[in-house]
């Protein structure tokens, strides 16, 4: 029974914050819209006040529900006109929201809520009660109403005829994303299927053309031998190879008819599939964000200031995920213009502004991007203090800070630690906050930046991608692996003459547009160059992608564009560089793993690279054969892995079982181990085990390669510490080749 009740007080949580949410955005809306419009505001908050209440009482919390039932009551009045949705009744209408959400608080702590009697004084006064106690208590001084958000002209509330709502767990949603990721690469590797169909139905055609050919030219030599001996049989022979042929060709033709309609119909449903999954991961902006306004106006209180606060672009949408990975970065930078940026309104006064500061949450969705810009009218950064602090503390040189750009400098109050506030206190002052938001959107594949522009105040931007379901990267080489790079941080992509490279400084730098830009090489910046000799004028044509990250943009060298696709970064299942010039990685049609770059990560190491010119990598010595023990029983499979490997300039040994494969990995350690897992004596897991609990072995690389085929076999092994694992079933030369070149 109390399980029962603990998951329908969780459901009554989002059901009860949904409610509230909705509430606060009528109450922020209602001024701004027609009068139909506000009508129909009305009766959606007086509806889920009424939901809330039937709710309440479902759970059992009593102080909820009596709150419900006054702001129900408040706002029937305001429909029948008895009342007017004025600055004070709607503050009271925030009160109650507020008290709501700490009873709910106070019950999930495992703590008895208590009735605000004071708000439900407030709204009973409003009601007109006669309740003696009622009329003698004054109402509390009512907390000031939240600025209404700008709705553009001709904009219309309709109520919406509800809808039936299921709630479920958001990693159910993520495992759907993942799995529609692997439906969509199979798609394309059915695509690969009828193309190999088309190819072989060509080839009987060949062959059934080759038939008629040697019917039409052997008739009369046929026809001479009909009396010999013997002759029928090589008749009849020839008949029944014409016969298998013809239904072969047409049995070809039926196949790669079906496969190519199947393989159509399974592309179009798997496209259906995942925009229907990216629609259901969207969420309106105000559902993670409305609940700020609380905050704001508590951490205000708090400071002894006034802040008038703004939501505006809620009506956006973007991934819930998204949303909930930025709610953070959101709230610690109200946070910090609360505490550092509105002054008090003393203060302000005497710098001849409003004693109310005002501060806004603008929200907006661009090129696929989700923007979030907190904007207050405060005293600003000082970006002379920043610089000041940054060189005391041996951030950045003096010379540098002279030769920085007011952007360069403001990007450095986004690193850990740096703070300019004298003091700590709980709201600010350790210089956490802002190195929150930029690692959170560094994460994400996106950057934040301090905006300037004239005037008091301080803009900081915050863009990260508007879904993480699906991204567009374009697909480039790079010293023969490919990369993606996100196209939302792309601002063109060119091929120019190696006489547009100069070299300015000792840096090559290329001209475009009559701008010089540095130039990096690809290669070179991700360290697996191979050596490749700096451009003279006979070479081809340069292939250059402008990268724009953090209000920066530099050029990039790569050796090849092989084209664009859309598809989910997901993470990779290795750990990645440091660096944070990794993202994740995409799944190409042909299984292959795309490394997804990071823009911002990628620009900044730009800026750190201290390569003197496009071609100081001198060629990397010749390097001795990488040394690769083979393990398996069968003979026919130590043969296959052993010949591919050593076609490809790979040393190989072979054993026939786990017991011998471990004998031979110490007797001389190999640089990367294959085995099977079905094995005599001494199976796959068990080298497994042997190798990783030797210290002198357990740093070898290890492949597993086995028909078995059972998830829970799968991930035994990667467990035990393979790091890849192919089923033979699927077994293919180059993904075998590929894999042990990413491992070593």
């Amino acid at each position: 029974m109390k399980d029962i009740r603990q998951a329908l007080f969780s459901i009554f949580q989002a059901e009860h914050a949904q409610h509230l949410e909705q509430i606060r955005s009528i109450l922020a809306l209602y001024k701004t819209v027609s009068e139909a419009d506000g009508k129909a505001m009305l009766d959606e908050a007086f509806r889920r006040a009424h939901t809330l209440k039937g709710a309440a009482r479902a759970v059992d919390i009593r102080p909820v529900e009596e709150l419900a039932d006054g702001m129900e009551s408040l706002l029937s009045r305001v429909r029948e006109g008895g009342l007017h949705l004025d600055r004070d009744v709607a503050a009271v209408i925030h009160q109650a929201l507020d008290s709501s959400e700490g009873c709910v608080a106070a019950v999930e702590q495992q703590q008895t809520p208590t009735a605000p009697l004071d708000v439900l004084r407030a709204m009973a006064q409003f009601l007109g009660a006669k309740d003696h106690a009622a009329a003698q208590t004054q109402p509390p001084p009512q907390a000031p109403l939240a600025a209404p958000v700008a709705v553009p002209p001709g904009t219309a509330f309709e109520p919406r005829t509800p809808l039936e709502m299921v709630r479920l767990p958001s990693e159910n949603l993520d495992r759907l994303v993942r799995s529609t990721g692997q439906i969509l690469a199979e798609s394309s590797r059915q695509k690969a299927v009828t193309a190999q169909l088309t190819v072989l139905g060509r080839q009987i055609g060949e062959l059934e053309a080759e038939c008629d050919r040697f019917r039409n030219g052997s008739s009369a030599p046929l026809r001479h031998l009909a009396g010999t001996f013997g002759f029928v049989p090589v008749t009849q022979y020839i008949d029944s190879v014409e016969q298998k042929v013809r239904a072969l060709a047409g049995q070809a033709r039926t196949v790669r008819f079906l496969q190519q309609r199947s393989s159509w119909t399974t592309g179009l449903s798997a496209e259906q599939l995942r925009q229907d999954v990216w629609s259901a991961r969207m969420a309106p902006v105000e559902d993670v964000f409305e609940g700020f306004r609380k905050m704001v106006r508590d951490l205000a209180r708090d400071e002894g200031k006034e802040v008038e606060y703004r939501l505006a672009g809620s009506g956006a949408r973007a991934d819930r995920a998204v949303l909930q990975a930025i709610k953070d970065p959101v709230m610690h930078l109200l946070r910090n213009a609360i505490s550092h940026g509105i002054e008090s309104p003393q203060a302000r006064e005497g710098k001849k502004k409003s004693p109310v500061g005002r501060l806004t949450l603008r929200i907006e969705c661009e090129r696929g991007r989700l923007v979030a810009e907190v904007d207050d009218d405060g005293r600003g950064v000082d970006l002379d203090a920043v610089a000041r602090i940054a060189v005391s503390r041996g951030l950045m040189t003096q010379s540098e800070i002279e030769a920085a750009t007011p952007e360069t400098i403001g990007q450095i109050i986004f690193r850990a630690g740096f703070s300019t506030s004298p003091t700590v206190n709980h709201i600010s002052g350790r210089g956490m906050g802002l190195s929150v938001v930029h690692e959170t959107a560094r994460r994400l594949q996106g950057d934040v930046s301090l905006r300037s522009r004239p005037g008091p105040g301080t803009a900081i931007v915050l863009s990260v991608p508007m879904s993480v379901s699906t991204h567009h990267v374009l697909l480039v080489r790079a010293s023969g692996q490919a990369f993606g790079i996100p196209t939302h941080s792309i601002e063109r992509i060119c091929r120019v003459q190696p006489a547009q490279v100069e070299t300015v400084e000792g840096r090559p730098v290329v001209n475009l547009e009559g701008r010089q830009i540095s130039l990096y090489r690809l290669s070179h910046l991700l360290r697996i160059e191979r050596g490749d000799p700096a451009p003279a004028s006979s070479s081809p044509v340069l292939k250059i992608v402008l990268v724009r990250a953090g209000g920066r943009q530099e050029a990039v060298l790569v050796d090849e564009f092989i084209g664009d696709k859309d598809s989910l970064i997901q993470e990779l299942g290795f750990p990645s560089p440091a660096s944070g010039n990794v993202a994740g990685g995409i799944l190409l049609g042909d299984g292959t793993v795309v490394v997804v770059l990071n823009p911002r990560g990628l620009v900044d190491h730009c800026t750190q690279s201290n390569s003197a010119s496009l071609g100081s990598v001198k060629p990397a010595p010749p390097r001795a054969a990488q040394r690769i023990l083979v393990v398996d029983d069968s003979i026919t499979a130590r043969s296959l892995e052993r010949s591919i490997l050593e076609a490809n300039g790979f040393k190989v040994r072979v054993a026939v079982d786990g017991l011998e494969g471990l004998e031979l990995a110490r007797e001389e350690k190999p640089d990367l181990i294959v085995t099977d897992l079905q094995m005599p004596r001494l199976d796959g897991f068990g080298l497994l085990e042997a190798l990783k609990a030797d210290p002198r072995l357990s740093d070898i690389p290890v492949i597993i390669i086995s028909s078995v085929e059972r998830p829970e076999d799968q991930q035994r092994g990667l467990v035990l510490g393979a790091d890849a694992y192919v089923v033979k079933r699927k077994f293919d030369e180059q993904e075998l080749l590929e894999t042990i070149r990413q491992i070593l």
